[in-house]
């Protein structure tokens, strides 16, 4: 097989580029493929006796790496994929376990300057947790950050539980105690038992979390300053009749 056809046989996918400015939906094209462990080179027979390209894989797992290539903006992503056979021949089924991209860094998730520090500090640690495939450090990181939010928002109970319980009957909004209520069950799960959440439960937790400073603290800073500046516009024009 020729290079061109090669690369002809590749995939594309629809995604959105990780490059910050590009950051849109696109097609990517997978420009390489290669296995890197294990290093084995030694081939299997295919259901019909000849010799085939279905490489003999220890408990029939492997990692591969990909480089893809964004349509719009034309740079490469390099991304690494865990992978998991059952089955042989027409029953063989390949599922993919991790997929992580080394190229370019994934910038990690942070919450608005008007948010405390110490929430924004400990979300930005789970996020690159989150970035780096560490779904347990991940899950306690964002239980975390929440347990930072609501001492900020004074509760005092000595549980989690108990804090975000305060907040409830200090009146704060159903969605943003459900939000902080689901991120402390999956950090109790990620430490207590272990559980390792998926990366779309995990960005989803992540999306809650960050909701919850938008309603808590971003929008109240944001209607201070409109007040503010009201307040100074319509002093001017006291003083400038």
């Amino acid at each position: 097989m020729t290079e061109q056809e090669k690369l002809a046989s590749l995939e594309q996918r629809g995604a959105v580029c990780p490059y910050a400015d590009c950051a849109t939906g696109t097609v990517m094209d997978m420009v390489d493929q290669r296995m890197i462990a294990p290093e084995s080179r030694d081939y299997a027979f295919d259901e019909f006796g000849n010799e085939g390209s279905l490489p003999v894989f220890p408990l029939s797992s492997w990692t591969q790496q990909e480089c893809w290539v964004c349509q719009l903006c034309g740079r490469s992503i390099l991304e690494v994929i865990e992978c998991k056979q059952t089955g042989w021949g027409r029953e063989a089924r390949i599922e993919e376990l991790t997929r992580l991209v080394l190229w370019p860094s994934p910038a990690p998730r942070v919450l608005h300057p008007d948010v405390p520090k110490q929430i924004r500090s400990a979300y930005e640690e789970a996020s690159r947790a989150e970035n780096a495939g560490a779904a347990r450090l991940a899950g306690v990181g964002y239980r975390s950050a929440v347990e930072e939010l609501c001492k900020d928002q004074g509760a005092t109970h000595n549980t989690l539980h108990g804090k975000i319980r305060e907040l409830a009957a200090q009146g704060l909004p159903g969605d943003i105690i459900t939000a902080l209520d689901e991120t402390r069950v999956v950090g109790n799960d990620s430490v207590h038992q272990g559980v390792a959440y998926s990366a779309e439960e995990l960005a989803d937790i992540a999306e809650l979390v960050a909701e919850a400073t938008v309603l808590l603290y971003v929008q109240p800073a944001q209607r201070r300053r409109m007040a503010e500046s009201r307040k100074k516009r319509h002093e001017t024009a006291q003083q400038n009749p």
